[in-house]
């Protein structure tokens, strides 16, 4: 592959103060040759937040997981499980099956004098750390430029169809291992878990919080229930249970209760519930309780309205103070960016895997929501 336009500044980064050739430019129209070439020992990492990634991204990128908390932890280093999300990529990679890697952020030209905010360096940094790769380089001008010239070779809400095809993801199977603890008392999982009764009984679960339309109530006689009666798709108004959901976890913990909150794969509804009950509960913004959230369940991943409905959300609780996101107004098309998703459900700490599951066993109709919307009061001052 014809690659290298511009060979990076030696600079130093604070947590080693060793100066190194991290990366080579590369520039969008060699990238573009890559993916059209379809060719196969190149890896590529979005070092976008997980918003603007989900948004729209590279053709067959995975996005690197380095939230704020996580690089203030480790002085700015990423451990290669957070760069290569997906299991099978990343022993791919350790293998040395790869010759290269791309890596972008949304605009960078110069990694002398990338943005403050910008995972591309560090992101660099330790990959180059843990990884002997002959070529790595970055994106000139990131994705911002690679998209205005090859938006064909971008998937996501934008509706643009893969340019490449790709295998159907695989059948839906439980995660390894049970519920995990999101807070004390407040437990995420999928359908089998919910299904696990001995399971059930040993975390100390009481209550069960099904957000789907397809999951049976398995043990009505012996925890209590409440159903959220929400599909997995663009037109589902999951916020509208928010205020009930919040009254419902925390009736059961205030009570030493423990509460499972579930759907069917564990990836988006009942994750979105979780992270609206942390946002209220620890008055955490949507950023950072996204990622609280993934670092307990790394398959976590809201679908796009899901994400529109807990920014808005976010504006109830926090007013001006609330964060500002790059998500698009229009919310379509959102199954055409799970083509190019990587499945790896083994519950590693930093896969993020986004898909719609359902049976079809089951139906139920529930009444809609009763309980009073809370205050701006409440909502920005939770007990």
């Amino acid at each position: 592959m014809r690659q290298v336009i511009q060979n990076c500044e030696h600079i130093s980064m604070d947590m080693s103060g060793v100066e190194e050739n991290l990366a080579n430019g590369i520039s969008v129209e060699n990238v573009a040759d890559c993916l059209q070439s379809n060719t196969t020992g190149t890896l590529l990492l979005d070092c976008r937040p997980f918003i603007a990634f989900n948004d729209n991204h590279v053709l067959d990128a995975l996005n690197v997981y380095c939230p704020p908390i996580l690089k203030r932890r480790s002085n700015g280093f990423v451990s290669l499980e957070n760069i290569v999300t997906c299991e099978r990529k990343r022993k791919l990679l350790q293998e040395g099956q790869y010759k290269s890697v791309i890596v972008y952020d949304a605009d960078t030209t110069d990694l002398a004098h990338s943005a403050k905010d910008s995972n591309l360096y560090p992101v660099l940094k330790s990959l180059r750390q843990q990884v002997d790769i002959e070529q790595v380089n970055f994106i000139i001008g990131g994705f911002n430029a690679f998209k205005a010239s090859n938006p064909q070779l971008c998937v996501g809400q934008n509706g643009n169809p893969p340019a490449v095809t790709l295998a159907p993801p695989p059948k839906y199977t439980s995660c390894k291992g049970g519920p995990v603890e999101i807070l004390p008392g407040l437990y995420l999982g999928d359908s089998l878990h919910s299904a696990q009764q001995d399971t059930l009984r040993e975390l100390g679960i009481t209550c069960l919080l099904n957000v789907s339309t397809t999951c049976k109530n398995m043990f009505e006689q012996d925890f209590d229930y409440m159903n959220i009666p929400v599909n997995d798709n663009d037109s589902a108004n999951i916020s509208s249970w928010f205020n009930e959901a919040i009254h419902f976890i925390d009736n059961a913990r205030d009570n030493e209760g423990k509460v499972l909150v579930h759907c069917h794969a564990g990836v988006s509804r009942s994750a979105t519930v979780c992270i609206a009950y942390i946002m209220y509960k620890n008055t955490m913004q949507l950023e950072e309780a996204f990622d609280h959230v993934r670092s307990k369940r790394g398959v976590i991943s809201p679908n796009l309205n899901f994400m529109q409905q807990l920014k808005e959300f976010e504006k109830d609780l926090f007013g001006s103070g609330a964060k500002t996101y790059d998500i698009p107004d229009s919310v379509s098309s959102i199954s055409n960016s799970l083509a190019s998703v990587d499945f790896d459900l083994s519950c590693s700490s930093t896969s993020a895997s986004d898909f719609s599951a359902s049976s079809g066993a089951f139906d139920f109709t529930f009444a809609s929501p009763a309980v009073p919307p809370l205050s701006p009061r409440e909502l920005v001052s939770p007990s």
